[in-house]
């Protein structure tokens, strides 16, 4: 059995290096590695430089299925993550294309996937996780933000916190207590949410220099559409592992 690369496989992980290798030349000098993108507006700024480079080549979307916008297969998303390893290069939003596209791909909805899989892979969007609370972190499942269903939305209220990233996110992805009567990890449920939505204030957690990465957030009366659920209503502790599983294979977190 021959284990060796492919031609195709070599010439793309030669373009990946020769790309990667261009955009290590545009890197801020404050680089310091993975809170980099989100500690100023330097950083940010370099984070969506290098995802618009990597998305107009379509590896933002590797491996996935080609009617969502698909390109090449694991063994190339492997080789892209080497190169962008390499030269310590942000460009693939860790909670947007390492997190969430692949738990779209496994539990959301056909209208979900095509309303949000296309803008991740363009490099449109930018995610956050609001999922740990101030008491609640450890212990995800015990979380108090609470979900109220109203019709065709949800009221929405609590805190989050240690939010990588928050003050920069699009959208985010979020777990909620919608049914305070059923039993523990059968009374959560998982939706997208807006970051600009009415109700949302974001509040650094400043460092020494006063700079943040992480920050609270809070939700008072935020409406977010049913249609945004991930998954089932009241089943989100489900969609949570399906994520969580993606997010430890670190196979798209490089830097």
């Amino acid at each position: 059995m021959d284990f060796g690369l492919t031609d195709k496989q070599i010439e793309h992980r030669k373009e990946c290096y020769k790309v990667c290798e261009e955009l290590d030349k545009k890197k801020p000098k404050s680089w310091v590695g993975f809170e980099s993108p989100f500690d100023s507006e330097e950083g940010w700024a370099y984070h969506l430089l290098c995802a618009k480079e990597f998305a107009k080549r379509g590896w933002l979307a590797l491996s996935w299925p080609k009617e969502y916008g698909g390109t090449g297969d694991m063994m190339d998303k492997v080789l892209f993550a080497e190169a962008r390893g390499y030269y310590d290069l942000p460009g693939a939003d860790i909670f947007g294309v390492a997190m969430l596209a692949p738990t779209l791909l496994a539990a959301g909805s056909e209208e979900i996937k095509k309303e949000f899989l296309p803008k991740i892979a363009s490099a449109e969007l930018m995610f956050c996780e609001l999922w740990s609370e101030p008491n609640f972190g450890s212990d995800l499942a015990g979380l108090q933000s609470s979900a109220v269903r109203k019709g065709d939305e949800f009221i929405v209220n609590g805190q989050k916190t240690w939010s990588t990233g928050a003050h920069y996110a699009d959208w985010a992805f979020g777990v909620y207590k919608s049914d305070p009567n059923a039993k523990k990890h059968h009374n959560l449920t998982f939706m997208l949410c807006d970051m600009k939505s009415p109700g949302i204030t974001v509040k650094g957690i400043p460092y020494m220099n006063g700079s943040h990465v992480y920050n609270e957030v809070y939700l008072d009366d935020v409406h977010i559409p049913a249609k945004y659920i991930v998954g089932q209503e009241n089943e989100g502790w489900a969609v949570v592992n399906v994520l969580a599983g993606f997010e430890r294979s670190n196979v798209d977190m490089v830097y």
